[in-house]
């Protein structure tokens, strides 16, 4: 079984420079489909990590150097355990993995550790755990109003619940991406992507939606979410095991999985980074 982080690290993680602008990281995390960088300084040492989290709780910000953490790192030589607790303790989703002498030499995510969950940790039952804070969201509400229900309270996957209380579906930020006129309203040029460019080429772009619309301040439809929900998603049962559900996280690459009981009933949110509390 993998004991330090070498052993589930993701190596040679894509990095970028400081000082540089907010716009390249987007441009950066945008053709390359990730969700956070590492970033070095002149001399190529880790400097901090931003993310897409990062991006969107400093929207007006235009400098890398005022949206990065200078976060905490791990070695490639630490327990998996110790990196576990540092990534929960941050309670961010990415981890650099850096030597001794500054140098980046890989990252981590959550979805790093969910092997090495199933196998040790893996007769553990979901209820045992789920500690998470849903946020629900009714299934006629506006697609306005769940875009600020997202920014206000940081969540950016909802459960969708009919006026019974019954759980009908899930709505993410990236849901809500798909039904904004993208290419009309918003100039490409501000996150450094050059306007003839065809940003639908790149999957990715949808992990930049909360930033693009507060930047952009764009105004979003009044279509209710029951309309381009995930009607069927991928759920976890409270009694699941963690084996089933971090192996469904797994396949899907899933931040999160809603959790039911009995007949479907709704009772929470499982996030991947919370599966890391068993690490104590």
């Amino acid at each position: 079984m993998p004991g330090t982080v070498a052993d589930i690290m993701t190596p040679n993680p894509i990095c970028y420079r400081v000082p540089s602008t907010v716009g390249e990281v987007i441009k950066l995390l945008i053709k390359n489909n990730i969700t956070g960088v590492p970033l070095t300084d002149s001399n190529g040492k880790y400097a901090g990590i931003i993310s897409r989290r990062d991006i969107f709780e400093n929207p007006d910000e235009n400098q890398t150097a005022m949206v990065m953490r200078r976060a905490a790192t791990v070695t490639p030589d630490t327990p998996i355990e110790k990196a576990a607790l540092e990534m929960l303790s941050q309670f961010r989703r990415h981890l650099a993995v850096v030597t001794t002498d500054g140098t980046v030499v890989g990252i981590l995510t959550p979805q790093n550790f969910l092997r090495v969950v199933r196998e040790k940790f893996g007769k553990i039952k979901v209820k045992e755990i789920s500690r998470s804070i849903a946020v629900p969201v009714w299934e006629d509400s506006p697609l306005s109003v769940v875009s600020y229900t997202m920014r206000l309270s940081k969540v950016y996957a909802c459960p969708v619940i009919n006026i019974n209380g019954d759980f009908v579906g899930l709505v993410t930020d990236r849901d809500i991406f798909d039904n904004i006129d993208i290419k009309s309203k918003f100039q490409f040029s501000e996150t450094g992507i050059a306007d003839d460019e065809d940003p639908w080429s790149w999957e990715g772009i949808r992990n930049v939606v909360t930033y693009m619309i507060e930047k952009s301040n764009l105004e979003l439809p009044h279509t209710p979410v029951k309309k381009f929900m995930i009607t069927k998603p991928v759920v976890t049962n409270a009694n699941d095991t963690l084996e089933t559900a971090a192996k469904k996280m797994e396949t899907g690459n899933y931040n999160q999985l809603p959790i039911v009981q009995g007949n479907g009933h709704l009772v929470g949110m499982l996030q991947d980074i919370q599966i890391l509390s068993v690490f104590a």
